[in-house]
């Protein structure tokens, strides 16, 4: 009788919030159907702290990403260059120390702004909001991070952090099948009809509206509007158009959409956009984006 009262002791489960001391020496807790760990947190290392910080944020962006609002967010950031978790991770990393709540307000004035019910602009407010704290606190008291290129000196080649203008070094195979598709068009000089001809059968153009005219110039994107960039695309889309004049204003005649290849693509918002700041806000998404990265490291020489 004994042995019996002892096995069911034994085997009776531990009940919420019940600790003990395992054999290795640590207090764990009940919670739920796991035991978890409990004691000096201090002692995490600090590249262990970031990485739960981080997770965090990821978690408050997901649950912002799954309520009925989330799409209003999603674009909202997307309008803002952000296209994901770690974009927004980038951004707040190498940006201004106000940027979180930047983005935070613009999130906010956009949702109260939709006619959905209250409650569904507070949860996605909550968990975005949540987020952004999260990362915030961990990146904007830190060292920005830039980008990383390489630097020969006499004592060797060494990596440091700084933004660079400097166009990526590519392996020949890359720039060759980039070549091909623009049909003859180097990218910085003048886009004449023969090229976008020879686009459309490279399949890297599409004739949207009218009809070409070889006599006629063409213009390239002068506004964010008339370029396109997703955050794990393969090109950079730009819209180019042919104009003929009608008294006071202009009238498309011939609308192309491009694609440019990643390995011309920063060649050409460098040289062919005029306007800096718009420019240089693609360039940031571009050298930012997961699809971009993952070209230079497939073709990167």
């Amino acid at each position: 009788m004994e042995l019996v009262i002892r096995t069911l002791l034994k085997h009776t489960a531990a009940g919420q919030g019940e600790t003990h001391v395992w054999a290795d020496g640590k207090t764990r807790k009940k919670v739920g159907k796991k035991w978890v760990l409990i004691g000096d947190t201090s002692k995490k290392t600090i590249s262990q702290k970031k990485i739960d910080v981080q997770r965090k944020g990821r978690t408050y962006f997901d649950y912002a990403m799954s309520t009925n609002l989330g799409g209003v967010v999603e674009e909202v950031l997307q309008s803002m260059g952000i296209e994901g978790y770690s974009a927004l991770v980038t951004k707040i990393k190498t940006s201004s120390g106000d940027t979180a709540h930047k983005i935070y307000k613009k999130v906010v004035d956009t949702l109260n702004a939709d006619p959905a019910p209250q409650g569904d602009k507070q949860a996605a407010i909550d968990m975005i909001g949540r987020s952004l704290v999260a990362l915030k606190r961990q990146f904007t008291t830190g060292v920005k991070t830039k980008l990383k290129i390489k630097v020969k000196s006499k004592k060797g080649v060494y990596y440091k952090y700084e933004s660079s203008k400097d166009l990526p070094v590519l392996k020949a195979s890359a720039i060759s099948t980039a070549k091909k598709k623009m049909a003859g068009w180097n990218i910085t000089g003048k886009l004449e009809s023969k090229h976008v001809r020879g686009m459309l059968k490279t399949k890297a153009a599409k004739l949207i509206e009218g009809k070409i005219d070889s006599k006629k110039k063409w213009v390239l994107p002068v506004k964010a509007e008339d370029m396109e960039m997703k955050y794990k695309s393969k090109t950079l889309l730009i819209r180019v158009k042919q104009i003929r004049k009608i008294k006071d204003r202009t009238r498309a005649t011939a609308k192309v959409e491009i694609k440019i290849p990643y390995a011309y693509a920063k060649a050409f918002l460098q040289s062919q956009i005029k306007g800096k700041k718009t420019a240089s806000n693609f360039i940031f998404r571009l050298e930012r984006s997961a699809g971009y990265r993952d070209f230079l490291e497939r073709s990167g020489a």
